[in-house]
């Protein structure tokens, strides 16, 4: 029986210095580190996407989500990875003592992440499941480039022209190099490339906004259990369109700081009638949670998590907000008189924000059948 054909994003981190890492150093120290270094980014992969395959030096796969089609969900999820890795050769250095070869030189060791967007099959190949297809085949000739010597970047991303259309992301270019290669039997390829190691250093620089259940909260965590992955319940939250819905705003506006995705210092204002609601992203992890910053009256504002926990069947959302915040001692008077009613507003509200998220996610779940 042959297997259907299906559209998705397709993706693979390949390590860069391998073969030679391997060549050069003590292979049961160079094994360790290689361990250590997929053990970072493989939770970051199966919390996004489906692997595929193991490649030695590299992990091939996809994801046929629709829902995370026009949305900039794989570059966040690529950008995960990267510093998934990063973070973890940094505190293996940082940790080792070991003056062997191989410790030596794993600084030489480094990551490149490939997304592409197209078609492809599931089709068994010697008693195993092997995805199949020209779109494979544009990926995997991809890996062979002249992307370093054309950038001087070592650790990047590349995106395809095709995968950037299915995220309806027109600007993300800006900035970027934008190249092409032509490869026999395939022809010409056109991609965006980025450098991971920029956004890896403003992830480790920035600071983390994570509002834990034992801080000092404005009220109690409200969370509710809904009919959606963790990753497409962060979408929900997220994704413009959809906040904006379950935000029951007239109207969204974004501000960006010039930049084509969201991200931390990304502001909201979510219009209802004459009143504006203002606030910005401080924090996120795909998938996990985002942190907000609230903006209230007389200069004062308050804090908010959002996490989504991964269940068998669907996922647990759950928010939680920090007391108000005041800048001075006359702030501080300001935050108790206006505490009783700002407590009670967003209780009700987001109560009515985790309902919202439930039954969108009940229609997406109606519309995959």
């Amino acid at each position: 029986m042959l297997s259907e054909s299906r559209k998705g994003f397709l993706v693979v981190a390949d390590i860069s210095g391998y073969t030679r890492f391997l060549a050069d150093t003590e292979l049961e120290h160079a094994n360790g580190i290689l361990k250590d270094l997929f053990d970072a980014i493989v939770p970051v992969f199966e919390n996004s996407v489906e692997i595929s395959n193991f490649m030695g030096d590299a992990i091939f796969a996809h994801n046929d989500d629709m829902t995370i089609l026009n949305s900039q969900y794989m570059l966040d999820f690529s950008k995960d990875v990267y510093n998934s890795f990063a973070d973890k050769k940094e505190l293996i250095n940082i940790n080792t003592s070991c003056v062997c070869s191989a410790c030596k030189h794993m600084k030489e060791l480094d990551l490149k992440l490939f997304v592409h967007y197209g078609e492809y099959i599931n089709q068994s190949l010697q008693g195993r499941q092997e995805l199949a297809g020209s779109d494979v085949n544009s990926l995997f000739r991809l890996m062979k480039n002249d992307v370093v010597e054309k950038t001087n970047i070592e650790p990047y991303l590349l995106v395809t022209q095709q995968a950037l259309d299915a995220m309806a992301l027109t600007d993300y270019a800006q900035n970027k190099h934008t190249l092409s290669q032509s490869y026999e039997h395939v022809g010409e390829i056109q991609f965006v490339v980025d450098d991971l190691s920029k956004h890896w250093k403003m992830h480790r620089e920035a600071k983390r906004y994570y509002i834990e259940p034992d801080d000092k909260l404005l009220f109690d965590e409200i969370s509710i259990e809904i009919n959606a992955s963790a990753q497409l319940a962060f979408l929900i939250y997220t994704k413009p369109e959809w906040r904006q819905r379950v935000m029951h705003a007239d109207k969204m506006e974004i501000f960006n700081n010039q930049s084509a995705t969201l991200g931390e210092g990304t502001s909201f204002h979510c219009h209802h009638g004459d009143v504006v609601f203002k606030m910005e992203i401080t924090d996120w992890q795909t998938s996990h949670y985002v942190s907000l910053k609230h903006m209230l009256p007389f200069g004062l504002f308050m804090r908010e998590t959002t996490e989504f926990i991964k269940k068998d069947n669907g996922c647990i959302v759950k928010t939680r907000f920090s007391e108000i915040e005041p800048q001075d001692f006359l702030g501080s008077i300001k935050a108790l008189l206006v505490r009783k009613k700002v407590r009670a507003m967003m209780a009700e509200g987001i109560t009515s924000v985790h309902d919202s998220m439930a039954e969108l996610a009940d229609e997406l779940a109606q519309s995959k059948h």
